[in-house]
């Protein structure tokens, strides 16, 4: 079962099913929070769960117009998932791939698709094997 957890180890978390999807976000929310993508892993909320800690939350409206939600730990700052209200989103958290504890779990992340790639800085290069996607589909 995959874990991850924050960099100080107060906020832990687990999921037991396999991703619905795994992408790299290029969008303006994404660049901020990981310094120009972040890698997401996209699993059922019904398989997700907290085991250790609270994250405390902040939410906004991303450039898409969906309401995003962010998870973040109080203590270290790391942001560990989001929640959107977009259909595509409903029923389900994005986890922060970098957050997984175990490498062959973080190996298993590999990106089926990058999103935004128009705000893909030009020096950030293409995921060649990866959908090309102007949105989130």
């Amino acid at each position: 079962m995959p874990t991850g957890s924050c960099l100080c180890k107060r906020v832990k978390y687990e999921y037991r099913a396999e991703p619905i999807k795994k992408a790299v976000c290029h969008c303006l929310v994404c660049r901020k929070v990981s310094s120009g993508s972040s890698a997401n892993v996209l699993v059922s909320e019904s398989h997700f769960r907290i085991t250790s800690g609270a994250p405390k939350t902040f939410s906004m409206v991303h450039e898409s117009g969906m309401n995003l939600t962010t998870h973040f730990c109080e203590n270290c700052g790391t942001l560990l998932y989001k929640e959107g209200d977009l259909e595509e989103f409903k029923g389900s958290v994005i986890i922060l791939a970098g957050t997984l504890d175990d490498a062959e779990d973080f190996e298993k992340a590999k990106p089926e698709a990058e999103l935004f790639v128009k705000h893909r800085a030009s020096w950030w290069p293409e995921l060649r094997y990866a959908a090309q996607l102007k949105e989130f589909n």
